[in-house]
């Protein structure tokens, strides 16, 4: 592994369990077994390091849109396909997604972040609540409000997922609330 993604990693790990304040270059370095100068060779500081975090985070969700942006295009699309894969991305990146929740409140980068998920999240699933409406398959009803209470279900789960894992998993439960709620 390069040192750069080791410290990367080990960042992850440290910041995702003792939060970003308490997570310090010097003992990101003992955890690391580097020392504190090579992280400033790679990095210019913590908030450098919580950058790249975020930007690898932006950049996995970016490919899960397209995805599903494809998905749309083909007329492949359903609820249940959009959550399926949401859910996999969320599994696929649970520490980094902790971390951007985490510093939520602490940092304008991870606040951008934050609001271009929920904000790409509403349009793919308002894209398909209009296809669903076009095809006959999904009922008549207000697209913005609802792709908004579809991405709110969704990112409630996701946040029980990663924040109280030992509660039921209830992901199916909400694709079928979905279904009944729209599907005709």
């Amino acid at each position: 592994m390069k040192t750069k993604d080791l410290i990367l990693e080990t960042a992850k790990e440290m910041i995702s369990q003792v939060g970003f304040h308490r997570a310090t270059t010097s003992n990101l370095a003992k955890a690391a077994n580097i020392s504190e100068g090579t992280i400033y060779r790679h990095f210019e500081s913590k908030e450098d390091i919580l950058l790249h975090i975020l930007t690898g985070l932006e950049n996995e969700f970016s490919y899960y849109i397209e995805s599903i942006h494809q998905k749309i295009d083909k007329d492949e699309c359903s609820f249940d396909l959009i959550m399926s894969e949401y859910f996999d991305f969320v599994t696929a990146n649970e520490v980094d997604l902790k971390i951007m929740l985490s510093t939520y409140g602490l940092l304008d980068s991870s606040k951008r972040l934050m609001a271009i998920f929920l904000k790409n999240l509403e349009l793919i699933l308002g894209e398909c609540i209009k296809a669903g409406i076009k095809k006959g398959a999904v009922k008549d009803v207000p697209v913005e409000e609802n792709a908004t209470v579809v991405m709110t279900i969704i990112f409630g789960l996701t946040r029980l997922h990663l924040y109280w894992p030992g509660q039921s998993d209830v992901r199916a439960e909400a694709i079928a609330f979905c279904r009944r709620s729209l599907l005709k």
